[in-house]
């Protein structure tokens, strides 16, 4: 059996001369075979949603594992015994003249917003404010390693924007003032960007039907195990490119995002959800970034509202009918669903096989929210969740615990702690913490 790179892709050209290319799974004839298990690359996810959640309700009833996933956490009872809670926490705003863009930098990047002198006398509002230093992605995706892709950001639901140059409350993932990742927000763009050249022509091709002769002389180099290893990749990776091109999600080749329509947000979640899984057994990427939604969430959500919410007898936003009518049973579905799709994306994982486990085990997702409740902007018991077991550094099975009046971002910490060990802190200003939850830590 001859010894293959892990950086071994599958080669062709589609129809027009585009390259395609298609990454494999860890294989026996990639490792040491003096080595006793592989080593897998960690990977991270960055997984948001806008608009919080229901503070003194979220979380389970009780601590430690064995918590019951039900109420607004229903949607990870699948994958409960893979995912830790933290309730309880505070995130420490200073001024909350902008609690979106405050809560989002906080959150996520550890700092307060700042505004470029140049925009200092035009309102210091979101209009203009940006983030302090790079998003928690980012600074995962310098510790993990760089395969392919720096890393992945997507959106789902459009982006809803403000009358200026600020990008705080409309992106998540930064690389520094005013300089953001703009997500993708076509499963297939994405999907071409990982498995090979998109084209614009609407019957562009398979991608595996470009690299189905190299993929026949790699079997001839390969062992049994490994043969049947890549069998099963390149049908996972068939199965999506059907679902990609099936038109579930209505897209289109030649257009670069999804139009504002009745699509199902949640499957189009989900058609990421499996990208990435793809994209890390593959080794593509190591980092991914999924915003659900912006801060604030400004969207009506048609999958759960078809009729469109109302207040006052006009269509609203979820944003503005949260902050008009509270946590009635309308709010109560739209912050269960938030969490139903993120139970979605972890459960993807969860089913990508990869080695003697799965791609969740040597992952880590962090998921949450710009603000703790968005009726009144709080910021106690803060919506913090953590899936994976990052190669052994998270403890399994998942477990809730409670933090009363923490700070927030030790779990921030405790993601990059997971990540590299010697981390020593997380955070600026009032957001520096040097203190990762340690029950959730090996």
């Amino acid at each position: 059996m001859s010894r293959l790179s892990r950086r071994t892709f599958l080669r062709g050209l589609v129809a027009g001369g585009g390259a395609a290319a298609i990454g494999l799974p860890l294989l026996d004839a990639m490792t040491n075979a003096r080595a006793s298990t592989p080593i897998y690359p960690p990977r991270f996810v960055q997984w948001f949603w806008g608009n919080g959640s229901h503070p003194g309700g979220w979380a389970p009833t009780t601590t430690g594992p064995g918590w019951t996933a039900d109420g607004l956490l229903r949607g990870l009872a699948g994958v409960r015994d893979h995912v830790h809670v933290v309730s309880g926490t505070v995130l420490p705003v200073r001024g909350r003249n902008n609690p979106h863009v405050e809560g989002a930098a906080g959150i996520l990047t550890g700092g307060n917003p700042v505004v470029d002198p140049a925009y200092a006398t035009a309102g210091n509002d979101w209009d203009y404010l940006t983030v302090a230093g790079p998003s928690l992605d980012e600074v995962a995706a310098d510790i993990v390693g760089t395969p392919h892709f720096r890393s992945l950001v997507v959106a789902v639901t459009p982006p809803h924007g403000v009358n200026g140059p600020g990008t705080a409350v409309r992106y998540t993932s930064h690389r520094a003032p005013y300089l953001y990742n703009e997500p993708t927000f076509d499963p297939l763009v994405v999907f071409d960007q990982l498995f090979g050249a998109h084209t614009p022509d609407p019957l562009r091709a398979s991608v595996l039907d470009a690299v189905l002769a190299d993929a026949k002389d790699l079997e001839r180099r390969l062992g049994a195990a490994d043969r049947e290893r890549l069998g099963v990749h390149l049908d996972a990776v068939r199965d999506l490119e059907v679902r990609v091109r099936s038109g579930s999600v209505g897209l289109q080749c030649d257009r670069p995002s999804p139009p504002l329509s009745t699509e199902s947000y949640r499957e189009r979640a989900k058609l990421f959800a499996d990208l990435a899984a793809a994209a890390f057994v593959c080794d593509l990427t190591r980092v991914f970034s999924m915003e659900f939604s912006s801060p604030a969430s400004h969207e009506g959500y048609p999958d759960i509202f078809p009729g469109a919410l109302m207040f006052n007898g006009s269509p609203t936003s979820f944003h503005e009918y949260e902050h008009n009518v509270g946590y009635d049973e309308a709010v109560l579905t739209g912050l269960t669903y938030f969490v139903d799709v993120l139970g979605d994306f972890i459960a993807a994982l969860r089913d990508m096989p990869e080695g003697e486990g799965t791609v969740l085990d040597h992952a880590l997702v962090f998921g949450t929210s710009e603000v703790a409740g968005g009726q009144d902007h709080a910021f106690h018991d803060f919506p913090l969740i953590i899936a994976g077991g990052a190669n052994g550094r998270i403890r399994q099975p998942g477990t809730h615990v409670a933090l009363p009046g923490g700070i927030a971002t030790r779990v921030p910490l405790t993601c990059l702690r997971a990540l590299q060990p010697d981390r020593e802190a997380w955070g600026t200003e009032q957001y520096r913490v040097t203190e990762a939850v340690g029950e959730l830590l090996v």
